[in-house]
């Protein structure tokens, strides 16, 4: 089954996610908080508002603070680049999903290697929030689908015309952050995501 997931704009207060969130989590794989900014206190009490909001915590998934995920009884962390190495963290993950953002072939290789449940790759289009940086491509997104046996997420600029494409080179999902997040109606984007989606099954 093809994966959605929905990642925090670091804009929006936790608060205004997790309202969102609330209403979008039937129609998504992961809900992701990622934000760099805020202490560990800010996103503990941010997971807190996501699981009193009714979202399944098999479905949250706490960025670069594996401590939090364990804390919290969630369903996995994701991991950055600049993230501690992966294989010690796996070795003590106790069941949590752990996923790892790549950009090379190589990358990816080390991570499936070391224990990653699955891979972001990007951003694989031109993106708002990656302004300025020239985007991989489709070209590299297959060259990393084709390198590890584990699912591949596309991320990057990502909206509902880009994901037959996508799943064309091998992704096995998609991740978004404004195409959900900003839509006019983020309950109807994530609705027709998924569809989109499962239309590929």
């Amino acid at each position: 089954m093809y994966e959605l997931h929905v990642i925090s704009d670091g804009i929006m207060t936790l608060t205004q996610f997790a309202e969102i969130a609330a209403r979008i989590h039937p129609f998504v794989t992961a809900i992701h908080i990622r934000e760099r900014q805020r202490t560990a206190i800010e996103i503990w009490n941010g997971v807190q508002e996501l699981l009193s909001n009714g979202i399944p915590p098999e479905k949250i998934t706490v960025n670069d603070r594996l401590d939090i995920a364990w804390a919290c009884g969630i369903g996995s962390a994701h991991l950055a680049t600049h993230s501690i190495p992966l294989q010690p963290l796996v070795r003590l993950s106790h069941g949590l999903r752990i996923g790892r953002s790549v950009h090379t072939v190589e990358e990816a290789r080390e991570c499936a290697t070391a224990g990653a449940d699955y891979l972001f790759f990007g951003h694989v289009y031109d993106s708002e929030s990656k302004r300025g940086l020239k985007p991989r491509g489709l070209r590299q997104l297959h060259e990393v689908t084709a390198a590890v046996p584990i699912p591949v997420i596309a991320i990057g600029g990502i909206g509902l015309d880009q994901i037959d494409e996508v799943l064309d080179y091998g992704a096995q999902g998609i991740a978004v952050i404004s195409s959900i997040l900003h839509a006019v109606n983020p309950v109807k984007a994530a609705q027709q995501m998924t569809e989109k989606l499962n239309e590929r099954r």
